[in-house]
């Protein structure tokens, strides 16, 4: 009860007071490089059509009024503004006129300090708002703009409350958590995503932002308005140019892309669109919902640690990962269950060496109440145990498997992972319990990483997939694979991947997006074990998702829908050469930044950070 009544004030503060739908327009816009008046002419040309059309917010890419492809300082310096400035006091004459809201890139400088950032800024009916500075800098970026120190504002509109983010910061998830944890309703992407001049035959260096922000909106739970840029850029100094991607798009809160543009590419740069959708900043997202409630900040702590550019957890050795998914039909008798498990690992004609099973593996995915518990649940070292302990050690492989632990008059749910001698290497019992769940078992208070000669292994037992602190948390734990027992039937959350054609190679494009987007985020193999059909009525989708989906390096492998022990293999620190991995990501992050995400949501310095959603302060009495 008490953690009902937390979550229905929490989540209080993330909706408009009253619902609202609202035309919204994303404007692919094309900067001249090395100019400034000239652009924001342009930006107040392609603002004034969208503004007609009724759209109450129109987003702007990146660097709008300069280009982006300078070599330093001193090329950008002659276009850079202030903000507020020329640009902000343009556009505010017609955001009064027409009673709309815009959000643009612009390189800024600071009058005061002197130094230039790559914002973005807010300006409404009223005028300029406020500005954000992009946190997470790319390798351009850094030749010519200082990180951000503003944080991760939100500002309170009458459309909703509305964050600004920039093209790199969405390679790191604590940039979408915490506005989102801020209580952002939309979150305006500006970005301009580019993409090498090898794509079309394949790159180790690809990367494509707008194509990266196209799989979170339904796992975070934001309404997302994401602009680009269309074409190519030529810098006249260095010879350099760069092609954007286009392909900007609109997403609701529940994961629906409701509008995107066409994909450009080198040989078919394409025209700037704008395009528009309606989205609801007061209609609630279940997933979001759910994560406001079952989210533990006391876990989360490693936020807070920095480590770079020595880590002592880290592990760079590689290792061939031969595994078996298993996805069966379960019904109600353990040995039937087991019988039909082990049945498909004799069938499989690879060589493996890890086999994982799903939740809960030999009970099935029967739903497990304070009434039937005590039925299901067993002792470590009990029946169902050593028949999983049997099992890996009669195919001589890794074997996770997952029950219901009793422990003394407690209740766990667990997973316990058996080396190929059937020893238990480790356990891990769930931390993050949903409703049903909280009612007869208890969480674990640990979210340990299980060393192994196949690397560092991190669980998440079935939904807590829908926390998505533990993909940032086990990358920073340094997991090298991420495994997850599962019983999933898409009704609660979840979806397809639905990327705009182009932004990723095809063999990418497919999947379950939280699957797809912890693997992504973690930089973490990540592999799923479900059940098909049964009393669940579970769908499927044994998978494994990896790292880098610009590239196509090791696409997500998906189990055909049937009953099957799914051979999918990789190889963990192959390939060193792709331009995201974990120990560049974790060098990248803020993690001066990140501490709200380790707060207590009722402790006085939460609620100001909340409440004071447009400050860069943490609380009052910040040290």
């Amino acid at each position: 009860m008490k953690n009902t009544v937390i979550a229905l004030l929490i989540a209080s503060l993330y909706t408009v007071a009253q619902a609202q739908e609202i035309k919204v327009a994303s404007v692919e816009f094309n900067p001249q490089f090395m100019q400034l008046d000239s652009n924001i002419t342009g930006i107040v040309n392609a603002i004034i059509p969208a503004a007609k059309n009724g759209a109450k917010l129109i987003v702007l890419p990146e660097a709008a009024t300069t280009g982006y492809i300078y070599k330093d300082q001193a090329q950008i310096e002659p276009y850079l503004d202030t903000i507020p400035g020329k640009t902000t006091a343009a556009i505010a004459k017609l955001s009064k006129q027409y009673h709309t809201y815009v959000a643009v890139g612009i390189i800024e400088k600071d009058p005061d300090t002197g130094k230039v950032y790559n914002s973005a800024a807010l300006i409404g009916p009223d005028g300029y708002i406020g500005k954000y500075r992009k946190n997470q800098l790319n390798p351009s970026d850094n030749l010519y703009a200082s990180r951000g120190n503003l944080s991760f504002p939100v500002f309170d509109t009458e459309i909703g409350k509305i964050a600004l983010v920039i093209c790199y910061d969405d390679m790191h998830l604590q940039s979408l958590l915490l506005p989102d944890l801020r209580g952002a309703d939309i979150l305006a992407y500006i970005t301009s995503s580019d993409i090498l001049p090898k794509f079309e035959q394949g790159s180790n260096s690809n990367h494509s932002t707008i194509g990266n922000i196209s799989s979170v909106s339904g796992w975070i739970g934001m309404n997302i308005v994401a602009s680009n840029r269309t074409g190519n850029e030529s810098n006249p100094e260095t010879g350099g140019v760069t092609h954007f991607v286009g392909g900007a798009s609109i997403w609701s809160n529940q994961g629906k892309r409701l509008a995107a543009a066409p994909v450009s590419t080198w040989t078919n740069p394409g025209a700037p669109q704008t395009i528009y959708a309606t989205i609801d900043t007061a209609k609630s997202n279940p997933q979001k919902d759910y994560w406001l409630k079952h989210r533990r900040h006391e876990l989360y702590q490693d936020y807070n640690y920095y480590r770079s550019p020595v880590d002592p957890m880290a592990n760079f050795k590689p290792q061939q990962i031969s595994s078996l998914l298993v996805q069966y039909q379960p019904g109600n008798s353990i040995d039937k269950n087991y019988a039909k498990i082990e049945k498909l690992i004799s069938q499989s004609q690879e060589v493996f060496n890890l086999v994982v099973l799903p939740y809960n593996s030999l009970i099935g995915n029967v739903e497990l109440n304070s009434e039937n518990i005590s039925k299901y649940a067993e002792t470590l070292n009990g029946y169902s145990y050593n028949l999983a302990a049997k099992l890996a050690k009669q195919y001589k492989t890794f074997l996770l498997f997952s029950m219901p632990e009793a422990d003394g008059s407690k209740y766990y749910e667990t997973a316990i992972l058996f080396d190929y001698n059937g020893k238990q290497v480790g356990i891990y019992r769930k931390a993050h319990l949903n409703d049903t769940e909280q009612l007869w078992a208890s969480a674990g208070n640990d979210l340990p990483i299980l060393k192994t000669e196949l690397g560092r292994v991190a669980v998440m037992l079935n939904d807590e997939t829908r926390i998505p602190e533990l993909a940032d948390i086990y990358a920073l734990k340094r997991a090298d694979m991420i495994l997850v027992p599962a019983s999933y039937n898409g009704k609660d959350y979840g979806g397809k991947i639905d990327i705009p054609r182009g932004l990723v190679p095809d063999s990418s494009n497919h999947g379950m997006f939280v699957w797809y987007d912890i693997a992504k985020y973690s930089q973490a193999y990540t592999l799923i074990a479900n059940y098909i059909d049964g009393t669940h009525d579970d769908s499927g989708q044994s998978a494994v998702y990896s790292l880098v989906p610009e590239d196509g390096y090791y696409p997500p492998q998906i189990a055909p829908q049937k009953p099957i022990a799914y051979f999918a293999s990789f190889t963990t620190h192959a390939n060193p050469t792709l331009w995201q991995n974990q120990e560049r990501l974790i060098a990248g992050r803020r993690d001066d930044l990140a501490a709200p995400l380790t707060l207590d949501e009722n402790s006085t310095c939460f609620k100001e950070w909340q409440q004071n959603s447009a400050s860069s302060n943490l609380c009052k009495n910040q040290h």
